[in-house]
């Protein structure tokens, strides 16, 4: 349930990022474009191989190999928002973020998978805020006429209901695993007065 929750917070933050940049993306310059795209990269794919690799544990050839395409396929509409170099970090960088979060969680028990995919999730949705934030900076600085700077309520809300959605997913994952552990106990107490 976990691992449906935080592919679908990356999926929509990464849609959402797209959607909100694309129109002001001449208030970026190059050299800060390439930047955002490195970083955004980095992260999202580093977040994409701890997900794959969490959903085929132990299978580190295949969990490599998608999360390098997936990752590359994210990284380039990133990337091109702002130009072909900033294309170039982003698929750069989801090389790297994706082999690294592939091995990541590989090498983590099954009983460490849940707290590191939150914590993933909370350093992706914290770069995608800070990146948007900064953007809006730089539309507000760059206005002619001083806009009133608005307040995005829409913004908030949406991240509050990805953290409680993430909370009650890990909520649900540990219920879950705990009560199977115990049918797990049960079964075996239960084969031992057999014999």
């Amino acid at each position: 349930m976990l691992i449906i929750i935080s592919t679908i917070v990356v999926i929509c933050y990464t849609i959402y990022f797209v959607i909100k940049v694309h129109p002001k993306k001449q208030l970026v310059n190059q050299m800060v474009g390439k930047s955002i795209s490195m970083a955004l990269g980095m992260v999202s794919s580093l977040t994409i191989g701890v997900l794959i690799a969490s959903l085929l544990h132990g299978q580190l050839a295949v969990s490599t190999i998608l999360a390098v395409v997936i990752s590359a396929v994210v990284a380039y509409f990133i990337g091109k928002l702002f130009s072909f170099l900033a294309v170039i970090e982003a698929l750069a960088a989801s090389l790297m973020g994706s082999t690294m979060g592939v091995m990541l969680a590989d090498m983590l028990p099954t009983s460490d998978i849940s707290f590191f995919l939150i914590f993933m999730d909370v350093i992706y949705l914290t770069s995608v805020i800070a990146t948007l934030e900064f953007i809006h900076k730089r539309l507000i600085e760059k206005e002619t006429p001083p806009v009133g700077v608005t307040k995005p309520y829409s913004f908030v809300l949406m991240l509050t209901l990805s953290f409680l959605l993430i909370g009650m997913a890990t909520f649900l994952d540990i219920n879950h695993t705990e009560s199977k552990q115990d049918m797990n106990t049960h079964d075996h107490h239960m084969k031992m007065n057999e014999e």
